[in-house]
């Protein structure tokens, strides 16, 4: 059955407005979605000395709870902030790696718009090299080609 790409993009559109606006991929309990709204300021009341079942208590009376209404427990509050902290980390040392890959330009558009890079691009560089005739036996890299059609692109849009 062939795919209809408009509906396509449409129907993935529609689906990926409906999903929560967060940072993974399936978060599973409104506790994880909480820690992780909250973790700034669990962060600075830890600093400040406060237990972690003092914390746990006070958002159990905010009605976050752990299964069924069961108040939510230190020992489950410290499980679930361990993970979303290493779930941060991961993506912090995902993104990096991302950032030092030599294959990934700044004009490629890859970054993250987060990324300071990612919203202003450098000014063009000296006119690329032309690419290597056709006959010739040396074969063009990737960045001669690319740099061949950003010259293209270039003198096509080039104000008159």
């Amino acid at each position: 059955m062939p795919l209809d790409p408009k509906r396509l993009a449409r129907d993935a559109k529609r689906a990926q407005a409906q999903r929560p606006d967060t940072g993974i991929g399936r978060e599973t309990t409104g506790v994880t979605r909480a820690v992780r709204a909250g973790l700034p300021v669990i962060r600075q009341l830890r600093a400040a000395g406060v237990t972690w079942a003092a914390i746990a208590e006070a958002m159990s009376a905010q009605g976050v709870t752990q299964g069924a209404g069961t108040p939510l427990s230190a020992t489950r509050l410290t499980a679930i902030v361990t993970q979303v902290e290493a779930q941060i980390r991961r993506k912090a040392e995902r993104e990096a790696g991302r950032r030092s890959r030599s294959d990934l330009t700044l004009s490629s558009g890859l970054l993250p718009p987060s990324h300071p890079a990612a919203t202003s691009l450098p000014a063009p560089a000296a006119a690329p090299a032309p690419l290597p005739p056709s006959g010739s036996s040396v074969p063009a890299t990737e960045e001669e080609i690319r740099r061949a059609g950003l010259h293209d692109l270039h003198q096509l849009l080039k104000k008159s």
